[in-house]
């Protein structure tokens, strides 16, 4: 029969070939060759199975069968009499033991019944998983931008898709009994999900979110520290960026803004170190309202937006508040924090660079600068000992000229 199946098929093969495919009378012949090859592959393939297991059920009939062995639970395994099944405890001892519980065995732990897929997906269980990962780098624009993005999908999801034509084929292969034609044909031959695998958690919870975050499938803006691997036109500055986690190597990819004419720039292997949640909601373009003017005296630590143009968005540069040139250094006769004017040194540059030094007022605070220097924009000062040691961890071994 095989010889005969397959001299069958030959006419079938030769119209696929020679069939053109632009010319529509030739379309029919080419779906019925398609066709008849489908239903030599699926004869082919019931023959071959029909057959073993033809010899495996002769090859059972010849052997006596085996004596029924009584199976044993291992020691290990063997159920106690005293033991309490998991959801038989109560209620804030299994939240407890939850709690302790990693991401991953967490998200295991959803797949085992039903009452423990809702229970492991808690938004108070996998909120605490958030901040304890992703807190010290997400910040509140992070939490707009996945919103806004499950908005788009929703939205995506309700809007009406166009219908296909559907051709005669499609029709067939909705009714006939081969299952290759549909899974493979119409549907396309891709890979099916593993039947083991994880169901996604629903895209509004806090599981959701942490997943996104974990797989990088979500890009969260935030800053980097030293953009461009430690580029020695931004050393000691800190800019906006949009970033995508990479589990594999526990870093992240950088995508840092177009700056005027020169396109966007992505850069890989950012550490934890260089990654901060943005401390203002001020956006990169913007000049930020300085409110602690008043309030800096010498030896105050801050932060100075500053760019290079007016089509650049703004970085933020570290630097210590310093004494006027009129000033007495003595802290009992020092007059700095009465004037109206504000020293601001850039200690990391060498003495007499022009970037080592620069003013700003408090009264009348506003841009200052020029396409040779650079324009100087709003002032943060630095609260807590962690901001300071932070900038002070990517000081330049040697001093900038």
């Amino acid at each position: 029969m095989l010889p005969l199946l397959l001299i069958s098929t030959l006419p079938a093969f030769t119209l696929l070939l020679v069939a053109p495919a632009s010319y529509k009378p030739w379309k029919l012949a080419r779906e019925l060759g398609l066709v008849a090859l489908l239903l030599a592959r699926e004869l082919l393939c019931h023959s071959a199975s029909a057959a073993a297991s033809g010899r495996k059920d002769r090859a059972a009939r010849r052997m006596p069968p085996p004596p029924p062995k009584v199976k044993q639970a291992p020691p290990a395994l063997a159920m106690d009499d005293d033991a309490l099944p998991l959801l038989d405890l109560p209620e804030l001892a299994l939240d407890r033991v939850l709690e302790e519980l990693a991401p991953a065995s967490l998200a295991a732990m959803a797949c085992v019944c039903a009452g423990l897929r809702d229970r492991c997906s808690m938004d108070s269980l996998w909120a605490r998983h958030v901040r304890a990962k992703w807190g010290r780098v997400l910040g509140a624009a992070a939490r707009e931008e996945w919103e806004a993005e499950l908005a788009a999908r929703a939205a995506a999801a309700a809007r009406p898709r166009p219908n296909r034509r559907r051709s005669w084929a499609d029709s067939l292969a909705c009714a006939w009994p081969f299952s290759w034609i549909g899974c493979h044909w119409v549907k396309g031959d891709t890979a099916a999900p593993a039947v083991n695998s994880a169901p996604a958690p629903p895209a509004d919870t806090a599981a959701a979110w942490y997943r996104a975050l974990e797989c990088g499938e979500f890009w969260f803006p935030a800053q980097v520290y030293n953009r461009e691997d430690g580029h020695v036109g931004f050393l000691l500055s800190c800019y906006d960026a949009h970033l995508r986690y990479d589990r594999r190597t526990d870093t992240f990819t950088a995508r840092y803004p177009p700056h005027g004419r020169k396109p966007a720039k992505e850069e890989d292997g950012v550490q934890w170190s260089r990654v901060r949640a943005a401390p203002v909601s001020t956006p990169a373009q913007d000049l930020h309202a300085s409110g602690c003017l008043n309030g800096l005296h010498p030896g105050d630590h801050f932060e100075i937006q500053w760019r290079k143009n007016k089509d650049f968005p703004y970085g933020w540069w570290y630097g210590v508040v310093g004494h006027l040139e009129s000033c007495n250094p003595n802290e009992h006769l020092c007059r700095c924090h009465e004037d109206d004017t504000i020293m601001l040194e850039f200690k990391h540059y060498a003495a007499g660079s022009r970037w080592r030094q620069t003013t700003v007022s408090r009264k009348d605070h506003r841009e200052k600068g020029d396409e040779a220097d650079g324009f100087y924009g709003g002032i943060r000062k630095l609260q807590t000992k962690d901001e300071i040691s932070t900038w002070r961890r990517f000081w330049p071994v040697d001093v900038l000229s």
